[in-house]
């Protein structure tokens, strides 16, 4: 009893000295700027991570034909209740998407426009990475900025610059540019007009809720603030005078959209924007990091492909974006409409084929197809404006719009100097 009691003291001193040992490596991190750099220069570089890409992409090759089969992909969004934001889930990985203060949201995470054109630049990204193994291309730092330049719903003109730091000729990355863009799935798949396929799952509720004493308020009363906040600025207008937001929800007018972002990777920094949507890969990872202001969201393979899975891909991530910017702008068609409603929720399916471009599979799409969208939806009214409703939001969801009309995109290189160097 003696000896084991000596040894949880034992135990406990180690672990009391390791934390101390953290803490004055953090603090020094913090506080001595040439320690920073150093360790900031040990990190593994982005040579370091395209040559385990090549193994990557060795090891997936070696793979036999005909043990791959195509992978159903699924995605979940939900609107959640009294706040509104969009809940997205994929796998066990998920995300908020949500609005700066003022669009009436909580800026709790990215808009789902800016998110799903980041997502877009970091699979174009992810595929300059993995041309660049295939063929040799040695890079010190790689990021992306991505804008929108289209002026309708239907035509987004994406725009991407990316920032390259690389010893390699110009023709060398002009040919890189186009092999990554003929092999990214995102880029191609923007290309094309694709099909969705909409069901919806009704279900009637009360017109009078009854709910038990340990009541929240839900989407309905989110519902009914909305209307409410439309009818406000609606009279405001009317009458001449710029809307007051803050009587509604309690957020001003003129707040900013949010804060700027003021943190920027160790490798691919100073041209990135601070505001607009970009990605930029973590070499010591080797995860893609997408970036809009101060919000970061994580895109990463699965071991197969050669990732650790940290998070979802961006083909995952863009079909379940697409949910998410629905259930966002059905809840805006419904306050317009005053269609109250209980339940708001998306699911989504689509098929990727892993053997797209081997040998037997030459025209078979690297992008998602066969896309099923079902809504899910519980108001008081009755079946016919549900359906009205979910046809109206088609018709007003960008990122709908976006899938199912073909884009334009266009994009070059641009050579820097990393600042670690």
């Amino acid at each position: 009893m003696k000896k084991s009691i000596l040894t949880i003291i034992a135990l406990a001193a180690i672990t009391a000295a390791n934390a101390q040992q953290n803490d004055q490596r953090l603090n020094k991190a913090i506080t001595d700027a040439a320690w920073y750099k150093k360790a900031v220069k040990s990190a593994p570089s982005f040579r370091d991570f395209l040559k385990r890409r090549k193994t990557a992409v060795n090891n997936w090759l070696a793979i036999p034909t005909s043990a791959l089969q195509p992978i159903t992909i699924k995605a979940f969004a939900t609107a959640e209740q009294r706040a509104g934001t969009r809940h997205v889930i994929i796998r066990e990985h998920q995300f908020l998407n949500d609005s700066g203060y003022n669009n009436g949201g909580f800026d709790l995470g990215i808009g789902t426009p800016d998110h799903v054109i980041a997502a877009i630049a970091g699979d174009i990204i992810d595929s300059y990475a993995t041309q660049a193994a295939i063929k040799g291309i040695a890079i010190d730092s790689l990021a992306v900025n991505v804008k929108q330049t289209g002026r309708s719903i239907g035509d987004w003109g994406i725009d991407y610059t990316i920032y390259i730091d690389s010893p390699a000729s110009d023709a060398q990355l002009e040919e890189l540019r186009l092999l990554a863009e003929k092999n990214s799935p995102l880029y191609q798949f923007s290309l094309q007009a694709n099909k969705v396929e909409t069901t919806i799952e009704y279900t009637r509720t009360p017109e009078q809720l009854e709910i038990p004493p340990t009541y929240q308020p839900g989407l309905r009363e989110f519902i009914e603030w909305e209307i409410k906040k439309g009818e406000g600025n609606k009279k405001l207008r009317e009458s001449g005078q710029r809307p007051d937001r803050s009587k509604f929800g309690g957020y001003a007018y003129d707040y900013p959209y949010s804060r700027k972002n003021e943190f920027t990777p160790a490798q691919s920094d100073s041209y990135l924007s601070p505001d607009g949507p970009s990605a930029f890969i973590n070499p010591a990872a080797g995860v893609t990091v997408v970036q809009v202001r101060h919000h970061r969201v994580i895109q990463d393979h699965p071991q197969i492909f050669g990732g650790n899975d940290l998070g979802a891909t961006a083909v995952e991530a863009h079909i379940g974006l697409l949910g998410s910017c629905f259930t966002h702008v059905a809840e805006g068609t419904a306050a317009r409409n005053k269609i109250p409603l209980d339940t708001l929720k998306v699911s989504l399916t689509a098929e990727l084929d892993p053997r797209a471009g081997r040998k037997g599979f030459e025209n078979t799409p690297l992008y998602p197809t066969n896309i099923k969208m079902k809504v899910v939806v519980s108001s008081p009214r009755d079946e016919a404006t549900i359906r009205q409703l979910v046809e109206d939001t088609e018709k007003g969801c960008p990122i709908y719009n976006l899938v199912t009309r073909a884009q334009t995109l266009t994009g070059r290189v641009k050579r820097v100097t990393a600042s670690n160097k």
